[in-house]
């Protein structure tokens, strides 16, 4: 058995309604609190990883090294969060209503301009997959964001894409996903 923990990173310094993907945000100023909240249910739930990996941008690299000093966080580029592209920190509300609808119609294929659809965001995770199952970690920290979370829920509780984002992720986030031999998965919300 193979168990993922997959934490979503803190809130990001970021203006309300930015569209943002993979901008290299900093995280807020609340960054102490929210990481200590997560390091203590981490603590009481004794969970102990292998290996940690994290996206490589600011908010997910400050958190995995937060959480797991002792240890050695591996970042990997496929773990990024979607690329939105040219609309990378435009206000949703200044991007034409006309592109985001194209967008919006079907995000699984459409990708922003100069940006990536949701099915590329897909492969990129299951490149991650492929590059993780190989080695002999039993137990597999990542810290990510929304977009690939959801990608690992999405397979892994068989959700359509389409669907996929009517679940809410807050920031922090921990969601611990056990992958057994016999192809059965459970899928735990241990913080929403």
């Amino acid at each position: 058995m193979i168990e993922l923990l997959l934490i979503r990173h803190t809130t990001p310094d970021v203006k309300e309604g930015t569209c943002y993907g993979q901008i290299d945000l900093n995280c807020h100023s609340c960054f102490d609190s929210e990481a200590d909240d997560i390091n203590q249910i981490l603590t009481a739930s004794k969970y102990s990883p292998d290996i940690i990996f994290s996206s490589p941008l600011k908010r997910c690299k400050l958190l995995a090294t937060h959480l797991f000093h002792a240890q050695k966080v591996y970042l990997d580029e496929n773990l990024k969060e979607l690329n939105f592209g040219d609309w990378e920190g435009m206000f949703w509300k200044a991007i034409p209503k006309n592109e985001i609808d194209v967008w919006a119609e079907n995000f699984v294929l459409q990708s922003p301009p100069n940006g990536e659809s949701f099915k590329q965001l897909l492969k990129r995770v299951e490149q991650f997959e492929k590059q993780m199952v190989n080695g002999n970690s039993k137990k597999i920290a990542i810290v990510t964001h929304s977009g690939i979370i959801r990608a690992f829920l999405m397979k892994y509780l068989n959700i359509p894409a389409s669907n996929i984002f009517n679940l809410h992720l807050n920031y922090g986030a921990i969601v611990k996903i056990s992958i057994h031999d016999d192809d059965y998965h459970q899928v735990e919300i241990i913080k929403g």
